[in-house]
């Protein structure tokens, strides 16, 4: 047998910091976005124009924005409104694609077949350059958003999870539940959908700093979220034009984008390694 190396231990422990700190990260942005109303010291879309671009201070802990407007007030209620609109963008994903992927992959033969050529139709194009194409036919605003990136996702999640379905219809547990005389859909939702849970919240997880940059982009770019309300990616386009005399009202936003988007790329490799048998080896 190999001898464990110390590095091996030292590697391994600080993976399990990064992950502990990732999962400590997300946990604390989620509870900043439930309870926004409680932590936010000031109301998020109160102009004050006399108190524009004020320093931080005791009433102001990261100063004021161009308008006046509390900065952390505002991250605080960004935080509700970015990791909101990236959980229901999960939603909607997983719900269409599984529903999509799983009847594929089950039933096969000719509705198989054309629900892999729907797929390779959305495939057949850049995620970020159909939801922006989407978006601009829809309009700006969160519902379309939201609905743009679904429909810009759920081709990939589709195939992915036909594959997990193809994989398992064949097991010897599958065919004792058709002997025994169980539906098409009671096998899916006991037999299949179960077992293939694992992966799908690992590939959920790994995307959700995904849709985090691409609503941030959106809203960056005017397409997302509309004004005033307050969200990362819209923050940072208000205080582009003040970025050399004020940065700040650029940078943080921009860190905590940063922060939740590597925090959730960490927690989904955690999740990856630990339902890959050969990962956890």
């Amino acid at each position: 047998m190999r001898p464990i190396s110390a590095a091996f231990f030292r590697n391994f422990e600080v993976r399990h910091t990064l992950t502990a700190l990732a999962l400590l990260i997300i946990l604390f942005t989620i509870l900043l976005a439930v309870f926004a109303p409680v932590f936010a010291p000031h109301d998020p879309n109160d102009v004050a124009l006399e108190r524009k671009l004020m320093p931080p201070d005791e009433s102001y802990l990261l100063g004021t924005d161009h308008l006046g407007r509390c900065i952390l007030s505002r991250l605080i209620y960004g935080a509700r409104v970015s990791l909101g609109a990236a959980f229901a963008v999960m939603s909607v994903t997983l719900s269409i694609s599984t529903v999509v992927g799983a009847a594929a992959g089950f039933a096969g033969g000719r509705i198989d077949a054309i629900i892999m050529r729907l797929c390779d139709i959305f495939l057949a194009f850049p995620s970020l350059i159909l939801a922006l194409a989407l978006v601009g036919v829809m309009g700006p605003g969160l519902p379309n958003v939201i609905l743009a990136l679904a429909l810009s996702q759920w081709a990939w999640y589709a195939r992915m999870i036909r594959g997990m379905v193809l994989s398992l219809k064949e097991r010897n547990y599958v065919l004792a539940a058709k002997v025994a005389g169980t539906g098409r859909v009671g096998i899916i939702a006991r037999h299949i959908l179960p077992n293939i849970l694992p992966q799908i919240v690992v590939l959920a997880t790994l995307d959700v700093g995904w849709v985090i940059l691409h609503i941030a982009g959106m809203s960056f770019l005017g397409l997302g979220i509309q004004p005033p309300t307050p969200e990362w990616g819209a923050m940072i386009n208000d205080g582009r034009p003040f970025l050399r005399g004020y940065p700040a009202l650029m940078a943080y936003p921009g860190l905590m984008i940063l922060s939740v988007v590597m925090a959730f790329n960490l927690l989904g490799d955690a999740f990856r390694d630990l339902a890959d048998p050969k990962r956890k080896r």
